[in-house]
């Protein structure tokens, strides 16, 4: 029986198995199966349940704030009406309507949406510069191409490697930056149980713990990509001198790319910006607690 035959004969056991029992569900496909979604359930399938989600949402961020203001608003509203005199409560109307006139200066919504729309386009900046390692994986299956034999195992670890040393630098650089890729690789020892970088290599890169803007040896690896291309053109597998030069090219790209995703987050929004949108933002709901307040009415003209 020829290997061709042997994987025909694997590929009929397992289908048999599978027509043997229809009704039990295997291991990957209780896997697929998709748990209930309470917003779905509540909302339907259109765009209105985005504004029922909870992780990442609006509700989540600022839910203290507003039952803060909430209360607040309560609390002034009962007081006005409940606990104050005759005399007391039109002073606090003319503060009302103060407070109502001065609101309307505050330019709140250009402050916000200048601000908003400064912080998408640098969070959608940041997401375009994310270099990817395709294209230096199809350069190199181009540029390193061994002669049939021993020559064309060399070439495909080289590929292989140089791939390797690209996802190092890549997940080094991002994991200082991104909290998910943080948890997911806490540590170098982390790292080397999957195979991306060996323990020797790990040693000399070091514990990459520094939260400082050069305290991380990310670039490392793109620096032995480069010394194992060199080795592999002076060996006689890269035979193009104009490839080999855009090979190199492409590699400090992708530098270049990840350098700039890191910048983003060591030179934030400038601070005094961000104060002030945060101090006009708090003094203009502060306004509000007062000049939103319903003024009762005790004669034509009041509720003006």
């Amino acid at each position: 029986m020829t290997k061709c035959d042997k994987t025909l004969f694997q590929s009929l056991k397992i289908l048999l198995k599978v027509t043997k029992m229809p009704d039990q569900k295997t291991t990957s496909e209780k896997k697929l199966v998709k748990k209930p979604n309470y917003a779905d359930i509540l909302c339907g399938m259109g765009e209105s349940r985005v504004m029922f989600r909870w992780r990442s949402s609006l509700w989540k961020l600022l839910w203290q704030e507003l039952l803060a203001y909430t209360a607040t608003f309560i609390l002034i509203s009962m007081v006005y009406r409940y606990t104050l005199t005759m005399e007391q409560q039109v002073q606090l109307e003319k503060l009302i309507r103060w407070c109502r006139h001065q609101s309307t200066g505050l330019p709140i919504t250009f402050l916000l949406g200048f601000y908003v729309s400064l912080v998408v386009k640098r969070w959608w900046e940041q997401y375009c510069k994310l270099p990817w390692p395709d294209t230096i994986a199809i350069f190199l299956k181009g540029l390193v191409v061994g002669e049939p034999g021993e020559k064309r195992v060399v070439a495909r670890m080289i590929r292989r490697t140089v791939i390797r040393y690209c996802l190092l630098a890549y997940i080094l650089c991002i994991r200082r930056i991104s909290s998910r890729l943080k948890k997911r690789f806490p540590s170098m020892q982390d790292l080397a149980k999957t195979g991306i970088v060996r323990p020797d290599e790990s040693s000399r890169i070091g514990d990459e713990e520094s939260q400082e803007v050069h305290g991380s040896n990310w670039w490392m690896p793109l620096k032995w990509s480069v010394e194992i291309l060199n080795k592999a053109k002076q060996e006689g597998l890269v035979t193009s001198a104009p490839g080999y030069s855009h090979m190199l090219g492409r590699l400090s790209e992708f530098r270049a790319r990840l350098s700039e995703v890191a910048t983003y987050v060591y030179l934030p929004v400038p601070l005094v910006y961000t104060q002030v949108v945060h101090l006009a933002v708090y003094v203009y709901f502060a306004v509000s607690l007062i000049g939103e307040q319903w003024i009762i009415w005790r004669k034509p003209g009041d509720e003006e």
